[in-house]
């Protein structure tokens, strides 16, 4: 893993084995309270032909970082919230510059705020996104989303959540199952006998899911 470019986000990268360029990519989004560190931890039980990108959230929140700070329990801060998009926006049209990525098999994979952040991003842009992997989020469609309607029909996306999630109900989970079939996603659902975290059944799933996809 490496920090070789200077985009607007510190980040780590794990190249995937192969010369093949340009490669699949997943651009992991990590949960509030956490680092670049966490979600990339997951590169190698997935398929290793992918390039992982592991940004950094760009709020300090007690020793670790935030995308955006919230108001209250599912209740983000629109000012911060508006520019965590833009932040992201930016960061991936300079990743996908300086790294050799393939645009049309780029990815989000995000968990708890990063799923929010990786739904947030493809529900507004989808054409930027060949799918995504929300793990123990929900869509803040409170926060005033500019929802691509017609961008988001087929376009693929997977969903895991805990079924004894203190902090984020798994009702959440399907709430936003819900509203991506309605909107036309190809869309799963998988909920697990777990609290607010990943499991080795929930990341078999989201294995399986990507290697359909490669």
């Amino acid at each position: 893993m490496s920090q070789p470019a200077n985009l607007p986000l510190k980040h780590l990268t794990r190249f995937p084995a192969g010369d093949a360029a340009p490669h699949p990519t997943i651009i992991c989004l990590h949960g509030r309270g956490s680092n670049e560190g966490d979600l990339i931890s997951l590169a190698p039980y997935l398929d290793d032909r992918l390039l992982w990108i592991s940004p950094r959230a760009p709020l300090d929140l007690m020793g670790g970082w935030e995308w955006y700070r919230l108001e209250g329990i599912g209740a983000p801060d629109q000012p911060s919230f508006d520019a965590a998009l833009e932040t992201l926006d930016r960061f991936i049209t300079e990743a996908v510059a300086a790294y050799p990525v393939d645009p049309q098999r780029l990815f989000l994979l995000g968990f708890s705020q990063g799923s929010m952040m990786s739904y947030s991003f493809a529900l507004t842009q989808p054409a930027r996104v060949a799918g995504v992997i929300a793990q123990s989020g929900y869509i803040p469609l409170s926060s005033g989303l500019k929802v691509d309607e017609a961008g988001l029909k087929g376009k693929p996306f997977v969903i895991t959540h805990g079924t004894h999630d203190p902090l984020l109900p798994v009702q959440w989970g399907r709430d936003s199952y819900e509203t991506l079939k309605r909107l036309g996603a190809e869309v799963e659902f998988h909920e697990f006998r777990m609290g607010h975290n990943v499991s080795d059944e929930s990341i078999e799933v989201i294995a399986e899911w990507m290697k359909k996809r490669l």
